[in-house]
C-alpha cells in the first residue's frame, strides 16, 4: 500500500484550540509519544474554565499532584473515557501540577493568576505529495503563528494504535516556517496501516496533524511498455483476493466482501472473524456466548449479526450467524433485484440480552465493523478487429472516458475521474483473444507490481480475465498492456473498395463502347447535313 496524505498532493491541517481547552491526542498513553497533552502548559485567569478532551483510545485522568507523591487533594477528574471530557473552573490563583493516574508520564501545568492569559501558538503541517512507498522521503513542512525564542518544533509519527514510530526536532526557518525529512522504512511501518503525523511548537503550542497510509513496494516506472525487459516484477500473476482483516483488542470483529464491485446477478460473500482473545479481555466477559448443542455441555460460540443496507439506509438483507472454532464466519448472499448503487455491510457481535447498556463506550465501540461495495451494470466498449468484434466491459464508481484499444502497442487504455479524496474502483473484463499473455496494469504510466493489492484478478477463465483496479480519485489514466493483441482492420482498407482481377477488362470494354457510340453519332450528324 501507499502513503496517502489526505487527500491532495499538498494538504495543510491546522488544529487550533481555545486557550482553556486541552486535548489528549491519540497515542498519549504511549510513553514514546513526545507530547501527551496539547497544550501541556497553560496560563489562565482566575475563574477561567479548562476542559480536557480525550481523543486517545485509552482512558485517562486529570489528577493534581506529582507522580510518585500522589494526589494532592485538589482536583481529580475520575476516569475520562475515550471521547469523553472533563472541565474544571479555577477559582483560586496558584500553580497546579497534574498527571494521569494510569499513565504517570503524562504531566501538565496550569498557572492561574490575574494577568491576561496568553493564547497558545497555532501551528499547521503539510507534506510534499499524496503518495509514498517504502524507502521514500516524506517532506514535512509547516508554519507557526508566531516565533518563540529558544523553542523547537517537534514532529512525531504514530501508527493507528498510537505507537510511536519516529520523533524529530527542528528549528523554525525565518522565524515562522519549518521543514524536516523522514524516511518511510523499517519494521514499524506495517502495510495497510494508517499513520498520523503530529507537529507541536514547544509545550504550550496547539498540535497539528496529518493522516497518512502506507504501501510497502514502490511501483516500476513505465518507460516503454512494448519492451517488457525494462520491467522487473517478482511474480507472474496479480493477487486473486484481498488481504484478510485481522481483529484485535482495538476491534473485536471484522467484516469484508470478496470484491469492491459486483454485477446485479452476482453472489456476494460476506466474511470476517472475531478476536481470539475476546473472552480473555476485561470487557469480553460481557459478550455473547450461546450453547451450540444441549448435548455439548459447555461448548459455546459467538453470534454475529450481518446486515446489508442500500444507499438510502434500508436493510435489504439480515442474517444472524455463528463463528466457527477459529472465530471465522462466512455469509453467502444473493440479493434479489440488486439495483445499481452503493451498499454498506455491517457486522455486529451480539451481547447477552440486556447487557449492551452496561458496556462502557470504549467496549461498545469495538462490537461492530462495517464495509461497503458497489453494484453496477457494466458499460460496454466495442472493439472491431480483422477477425471479429470484441466487447470490453467496465464497471466503475468513477466516470469512465477516452476508451481506446491500441493493437500495435498491445494496450487497452481509459480515463477514470471522481471526487478528489474518495476511493475509486474499476472492474475490467478483458477478452483474451483481444488482449492476451502476461497483462500488466499501469496507473498514470506507473506499472503496478504483481503483488500489489491495488490490482486483484476477480476471475480468470479460458476466454477472459476480470481485473479489479483500485486507486484514489481525482483523475487517472488506466492502461492494460499484454504480450499479444488482435489485429485491427486498417483504416485505408475499410474505406477504399477492392477491385477484382476482371476490373481492368471491364474498364477497357466500357471505354471501347463509348468510342464506338461516339463514332456512330458523328457519322449520323454528317449524313444529315450532307
Amino acid at each position: 500500500m501507499v502513503f496517502f496524505i489526505l487527500p491532495l498532493a499538498c494538504v495543510t491541517f491546522s488544529a487550533s484550540f481555545a486557550q482553556v481547552q486541552v486535548t489528549i491526542p491519540l497515542g498519549a498513553s504511549n510513553p514514546n509519544t513526545p507530547f501527551s497533552l496539547s497544550p501541556s502548559d497553560l496560563d489562565i485567569s482566575v475563574n477561567d474554565t479548562v476542559t480536557w478532551i480525550n481523543n486517545d483510545a485509552m482512558v485517562h485522568t486529570v489528577t493534581t499532584g506529582k507522580p510518585g507523591l500522589g494526589f494532592d487533594g485538589r482536583i481529580d477528574s475520575g476516569v475520562i473515557a475515550q471521547g469523553g471530557s472533563f472541565s474544571h473552573t479555577f477559582d483560586k490563583s496558584g500553580v497546579y501540577e497534574y498527571y494521569c493516574l494510569f499513565h504517570p508520564w503524562m504531566t501538565g501545568f496550569v498557572s492561574v493568576g490575574s494577568s491576561t492569559p496568553v493564547p497558545p501558538t497555532e501551528i499547521s503541517v503539510s507534506t510534499d505529495k499524496s503518495v509514498y512507498h517504502n524507502g521514500d522521503t516524506i517532506q514535512i513542512s509547516g508554519q507557526v503563528s508566531k516565533f518563540v525564542q529558544n523553542k523547537q518544533v517537534t514532529v512525531w509519527i504514530t501508527d493507528s494504535k498510537g505507537t510511536g514510530i519516529s520523533a524529530s526536532h527542528v528549528e523554525t526557518r525565518t522565524g515562522s516556517g519549518f521543514s524536516i525529512d523522514v524516511t518511510a522504512s523499517g519494521k514499524l511501518w506495517i502495510p495497510g496501516n494508517n499513520y498520523t503525523i503530529y507537529a507541536q511548537y514547544g509545550s504550550a503550542s496547539s498540535v497539528a496533524t496529518a493522516v497518512i497510509q502506507y504501501e510497502p513496494q514502490a511501483p516500476v516506472e513505465k518507460s516503454n511498455m512494448s519492451d517488457t525487459s525494462t520491467v522487473s516484477l517478482t511474480s507472474t500473476s496479480y493477487m486473486s483476493s484481498y488481504k484478510k482483516l485481522n481483529p484485535d483488542s482495538n476491534n473485536y470483529v471484522t467484516v469484508q466482501t470478496e470484491h469492491e464491485i459486483y454485477a446485479p446477478d452476482d453472489k456476494i460473500n460476506v466474511y470476517g472473524s472475531i478476536w481470539n482473545g475476546l473472552l480473555d479481555a476485561g470487557s469480553g466477559a460481557y459478550l455473547a456466548t450461546v450453547p451450540v448443542s444441549s448435548l455439548a455441555g459447555n461448548t459455546v460460540t459467538e453470534l454475529v449479526l450481518v446486515e446489508i443496507r442500500d444507499s438510502h439506509g434500508n436493510v435489504v438483507y439480515s442474517k444472524e450467524t455463528q463463528v466457527d472454532s477459529n472465530g471465522n464466519y462466512v455469509v453467502p448472499t444473493n440479493l434479489s433485484n440488486n439495483t445499481a448503487g452503493q451498499y454498506s455491510v455491517d457486522s455486529l457481535l451480539e451481547t447477552k440480552t440486556g447487557l449492551i447498556g452496561t458496556l462502557d463506550a470504549t467496549a461498545a465501540a469495538k462490537l461492530d465493523s462495517s464495509a461497503s461495495f458497489l453494484v453496477a451494470t457494466p458499460s460496454e466498449f466495442s472493439v472491431p478487429t480483422k477477425d471479429s468484434s470484441f466487447t470490453v466491459d467496465i464497471s466503475s464508481n468513477s466516470t469512465v472516458s477516452n476508451f481506446a484499444f491500441d493493437s500495435k502497442n498491445k494496450e487497452i487504455s481509459f480515463n477514470v475521474q471522481g471526487v478528489t479524496g474518495t476511493h475509486g474502483t474499476s472492474d475490467v473484463i478483458v477478452p483474451k483473444a483481444l488482449l492476451g499473455g502476461q497483462i500488466q496494469v499501469s496507473i498514470d504510466g506507473i506499472v503496478e507490481p504483481y503483488n500489489s493489492d491495488r490490482i486483484v484478478v476477480v476471475s480468470d477463465t479460458p476466454s477472459e480475465t476480470t481485473f479489479e483496479i483500485n486507486y484514489h480519485h481525482s483523475m487517472h489514466t488506466i492502461q492494460l498492456t499484454g504480450t499479444s493483441a488482435a489485429e485491427v482492420v486498417p483504416v485505408d482498407t475499410q474505406t477504399v473498395p477492392e477491385f477484382s482481377s476482371v476490373a481492368p477488362i471491364i474498364l477497357i470494354a466500357s471505354i471501347t463502347s463509348m468510342i464506338f457510340v461516339s463514332s456512330k453519332l458523328r457519322l449520323k450528324i454528317t449524313s444529315d447535313h450532307g
